[in-house]
Order: C-alpha cells, then structure tokens, then sequence
C-alpha cells in the first residue's frame, strides 16, 4: 500500500490501525504489518509528492476480495495498492523474513 504521507506522519496508528480493521472487517487475518519505506513518487498521485509505502501479508478468501478492494479506493489514506497472492510455499519463508526485520529495526543499533 501507497499512504498519503501527510495523513501518515499525523497520525500513524490511526491510518495503519485503519488497514488492519479493514482487512478484518472482510475476514482476513493479518500477518505482518510494517512500513517499508517513506519516498518521492515518480509521478504526483492525488497531488501527493511523497508517500509511505506499508508491506502487510494477510490471508483472505479470495471471494472477498473485489469487496475490500472496492473499500480500498474509498479510503482517502491510500494513494495507492497492490495485492499479489503468493505461492503457498513460498509465504512461510515470507513472512518469517518479514517479521526478522520487524524485530531487528526494533532493536537499537549497536555503538562501535
């Protein structure tokens, strides 16, 4: 997901915490929930320079997911999205590196 930066640094809980509920809501199960990375844009989107780009891995039941794609484009947090299903074998070793990462931008950087 592409958030709206501005919304973003205001409130960052509030609009991730918006994500998750939303995937929920449409009976997903959210796996990991990050920020990847804050970044100009290649083109303007809904006159917005800059975004925060947030990975999230989640399950759902494909039947349900026109639905909450339809919700995505009418949060006015999101710029934009891209949902990709997984190979099954695959998503294991995804999330895990996922949430290493997770916990390792949690720790506090060695001092030398």
């Amino acid at each position: 997901f592409i958030l709206d930066l501005t919304k973003y640094a205001r409130d960052p809980e509030s609009v991730t915490g918006q994500l998750n509920e939303l995937i929920s809501e449409f009976g997903g199960e959210v796996l990991v929930s990050q920020l990847w990375d804050e970044r100009k844009l290649a083109y303007p989107i809904k006159n917005q320079k800059k975004g925060a780009y947030w990975l999230i891995y989640f399950r759902m039941d494909g039947g349900n997911l026109v639905a909450f794609e339809r919700q995505c484009e009418l949060n006015d947090n999101l710029l934009r999205r891209l949902i990709l299903k997984i190979d099954p074998r695959l998503a294991e070793p995804l999330v895990q590196h996922a949430q290493a990462g997770e916990t390792a931008a949690a720790k506090p950087a060695a001092t030398r």
